[in-house]
């Protein structure tokens, strides 16, 4: 009997482990500036890093004034040839609790299909740095918007931390 309810225990824990795993949902508005949202759930503590980006796809021939963005929440691409052209912004991403964390990086709108990411779902160890890569391969001329959230995942107990290596 009492083997029975330990498995049984250890099954509902399992069970309501992977049932925290969901994604956080998709936002339901753009943000129009650097926000942070905190939250909790069962088992994780979440930060979510939400960015503005924008980009305007133009034809290749036109002039583009260039201009420089100092802003270090900014992720506006500003004016893009429609070529195939590629640029590139950067992310710094900071472990401020010091504990065991994972990070994944998600683009929503409709500039998401022109986002990549140089790593995503990873590991955040003491900081990292992430490229986030926007192609106009595939763009046609016109506007994007859209936001990228950063989503900062961090176990609320030691027990669910499964460490293959040595994390610090």
């Amino acid at each position: 009997m009492k083997n029975e309810i330990v498995t049984f225990i250890i099954v509902l824990i399992i069970f309501l482990y992977f049932l925290e795993l969901q994604e956080p949902l998709e936002p339901k508005e753009i943000v129009n500036e650097k926000t942070i949202l905190n939250y909790s759930s069962l088992f994780f503590n979440y930060k979510i890093i939400r960015y503005p980006t924008r980009v305007e796809v133009i034809k290749p021939e036109e002039n583009i004034n260039v201009g420089v963005v100092t802003d270090p929440w900014n992720l506006n691409f500003g004016y893009i040839p429609g070529n195939g052209s590629s640029v590139k912004r950067y992310i710094g991403i900071l472990n401020e609790d010091k504990k065991y964390s994972t990070v994944k990086l998600k683009a929503y709108g409709n500039i998401s299909s022109l986002i990549n990411f140089s790593k995503n779902d990873f590991v955040l160890n003491e900081s990292a740095a992430v490229e986030v890569i926007l192609n106009t391969t595939f763009a046609e001329i016109g506007n994007y918007t859209g936001e990228i959230d950063i989503i900062i995942k961090v176990p609320k107990y030691d027990f669910l931390v499964v460490k293959w290596n040595c994390f610090y």
